[in-house]
């Protein structure tokens, strides 16, 4: 018998063999060929015709099952507190990129009201300009050049004969 695509287990064989009802000495040659030493491979199929295996399963089961349920706590235990670090850093992240996000917005809100004030100084100003008539409580304190010179003769003391 010769072990097709995937490997199965020198126990899977001799059950398989001895279901089959092959002779002995077929199933100690493959087991020989397999590697197995010659009186080892004839344990081996006392065991297997004995159905020796099948309780030899069920019981590695059982000690299986009894370990898991020993260790399941502790990976309940170990999967929590793993949970609880991963949660932690999570909400951590979140908060650090949340007040980014803040300051970027801040930044945003600031620079648009900076923006809307200067519009709207520049549209009141443009208003008042757009009416030239009124003064708009502005006082002119403009001379002309005429009139500057006018002053000047007159604040000019004249050389008096005595």
């Amino acid at each position: 018998m010769k072990l097709k695509g995937t490997e199965r287990s020198i126990i899977e064989i001799i059950e398989k063999m001895v279901k089959e009802g092959r002779p002995q000495k077929e199933i100690l040659k493959e087991l020989t060929s397999l590697g197995i030493k010659e009186d080892q491979a004839r344990k081996l199929l006392l065991l297997g015709e004995a159905d020796t295996f099948a309780l030899l399963k069920n019981e590695i089961r059982k000690i299986v099952k009894e370990d898991m349920k020993k260790e399941e706590e502790l990976f309940k235990k170990l999967i929590v507190e793993i949970v609880k670090e991963e949660e932690g850093k999570i909400e951590e992240s979140f908060k650090k990129q949340i007040n980014e996000l803040k300051a970027v917005l801040e930044d945003k809100i600031k620079n648009e009201e900076k923006s809307e004030k200067k519009r709207d100084k520049m549209e009141k100003l443009m208003k008042l300009l757009s009416n030239p008539e009124t003064t708009h409580g502005i006082k002119f304190d403009f001379e002309s050049e005429q009139v500057k010179k006018e002053n000047k003769k007159k604040s000019h003391i004249r050389e008096v004969k005595l």
